[in-house]
C-alpha cells in the first residue's frame, strides 16, 4: 500500500513538472499565447512578417488588419524574456525599421506603409506622450512666449516626411503628428525654446543717484560693449 502511494506521488510530481516545463517553453514559441503574467522570448530569423503579426495578436489580444503591401522577411532576436507589452513595443520598432506603421482604428490596428500614415487617424491628444513608444500620436502645443509660425521652419527637419507639423496662428498653437517617441522629443525642444522668452525682471531701488542718469549711463556702456546686439535685456527707469 505504501509502495502504491509513493508511485502515485512520483507520477503526480512528474506531471506537475512536465506542465511547468511546457508552460515555460510555450512562452518562447511563436504563435503560442503565454498565460496571464507570463513572458515571451521571441526569436525569429528571416520569418515572414505576417507570422510575427499573428504571434503579436495572440500574445496581446489585439486585432490587426494588414495592408497587402506589407511584406518582408524579418529577423527579431531577444536574449531575455519580454512581457506582452514589451513584445508589442518591440514589434512597433520592427515595423518602423521595415517602413511600416501600426495605426489604431477602433477595435483594430491597421498595419500599413508609413507613407500612408498621414491619411489615417492616430491617437489624438494623449494625456502623456511616451518617450519610447512608436505609436502614431497627434499633439497640440500652445506657445506662450514665441510665435508658433516661426517655429515651424526650425522644427520641420525633425519631422519625417510621413509626419505632420503645422501652426495655427489664431491660438498660437503647433499641431504635431508623428511617432510618440519623436513627438515627445520635439515637445521637450519646444518647451525649452518657449522658456527662452521669459526674461527675468529685476527692480533695483536707488537711494543716492538719479535713476534717469543711471539708465543713460548703463545704456551707453551696453552700446559700447555690444550688449544691445547680443540681445541683452533692456534697462528702464520706473518712476514712482
Amino acid at each position: 500500500m505504501h509502495l502504491e502511494h509513493r508511485l502515485l506521488h512520483k507520477v503526480a510530481v512528474g506531471a506537475v513538472l512536465l506542465m511547468l516545463r511546457i508552460g515555460a517553453a510555450s512562452a518562447s514559441i511563436p504563435g503560442v499565447k503565454p498565460p496571464q503574467g507570463a513572458t515571451i522570448t521571441p526569436n525569429y530569423k528571416d520569418a515572414d512578417i505576417g507570422q510575427i503579426i499573428q504571434a503579436v495578436s495572440e500574445v496581446t489580444g489585439k486585432n490587426f488588419i494588414i495592408d497587402p503591401r506589407v511584406n518582408a522577411k524579418v529577423t527579431m532576436l531577444s536574449a531575455t524574456p519580454m512581457s506582452p507589452a514589451a513584445f508589442y513595443e518591440a514589434f512597433l520598432a520592427v515595423l518602423q525599421v521595415y517602413g511600416y506603421v501600426a495605426v489604431p482604428a477602433g477595435n483594430v490596428v491597421k498595419i500599413i506603409p508609413n507613407t500612408d500614415a498621414r491619411q489615417l487617424p492616430s491617437i489624438d491628444l494623449p494625456n502623456s506622450v511616451s518617450s519610447k513608444s512608436d505609436e502614431i500620436v497627434t499633439q497640440i502645443v500652445t506657445m506662450k512666449n514665441i510665435s508658433a509660425a516661426q517655429l515651424v521652419p526650425m522644427l520641420r527637419p525633425l519631422v519625417p516626411q510621413q509626419g505632420h507639423l503645422a501652426a495655427y496662428p489664431g491660438g498660437n498653437m503647433l499641431i504635431i503628428s508623428d511617432r510618440a517617441s519623436n513627438v515627445s522629443r520635439i515637445m521637450k525642444i519646444i518647451e525649452r525654446m518657449d522658456e527662452s522668452g521669459d526674461e527675468p525682471i529685476e527692480v533695483i531701488p536707488l537711494h543716492n543717484v538719479s535713476a534717469t542718469e543711471l539708465v543713460r549711463t548703463v545704456s551707453q556702456l551696453n552700446q559700447g560693449t555690444g550688449g544691445a546686439e547680443a540681445g541683452g535685456a533692456p534697462i528702464k527707469n520706473r518712476r514712482r
